[in-house]
């Protein structure tokens, strides 16, 4: 964290210190004197970092944020294009969004994660633009049954798995860095 070390010239550490204490421990002690020393500019650091954030999300306007560590396709293609399961493979794959080219099937809690039951046609309260009442694959395969993936149907949020050959809606999805600042 920039903070943490933006202060940590405050802290002798050196290879005479005979100690138990991990680095990862340190870390922890400096981040909280920090944090107590310091509140206005670990506030202040919060907020440009969300200004980071924002600023990403809106240049990236063909995609959503849905959490901290996922970024979601979201544009027309989702509502108008269906594919089998060797088709949403080779599509998520060879997609380029964002300027970014990791893109993946979602995994089955992936997607059931933008499920809200308390909604319906569609069954999500996410702020998603194009999503349609219908069945989005997930690249989750059935235990039961060899050539089946499981799906999701946005109309009321219900689960099933269907052969690999049927037609189904995807949304790709892909993990946003653990550095700070970068999607």
């Amino acid at each position: 964290m920039f903070i943490t070390n933006s202060f940590a010239q405050e802290f002798e550490w050196g290879s005479a210190v005979q100690t138990n204490i991990t680095k990862d421990e340190v870390a922890i002690v400096i981040k909280k004197y920090v944090d107590e020393k310091y509140p206005q500019k670990v506030e202040a650091y919060k907020e440009y970092l969300e200004k980071i954030k924002q600023t990403k999300i809106e240049k990236y306007s063909d995609s959503t944020f849905v959490d901290g560590t996922l970024m979601w396709q979201d544009n027309l293609t989702n509502i108008s294009k269906q594919f089998n399961i060797l088709e949403y493979k080779i599509y998520c794959r060879d997609l380029i969004l964002a300027n970014r080219k990791d893109w993946r099937v979602p995994s089955y809690d992936e997607l059931l994660n933008l499920i809200d039951y308390q909604k319906h046609n569609p069954a999500t309260s996410q702020k998603i633009k194009y999503v349609i009442p219908n069945k989005y694959w997930s690249g989750s395969k059935s235990l039961m049954a060899e050539d089946n993936n499981w799906y999701v149907d946005f109309k009321d949020g219900i689960t099933n798995f269907t052969s690999d050959m049927q037609r189904y809606n995807i949304r790709c999805v892909r993990e946003i860095s653990k550095k700070a600042g970068e999607y």
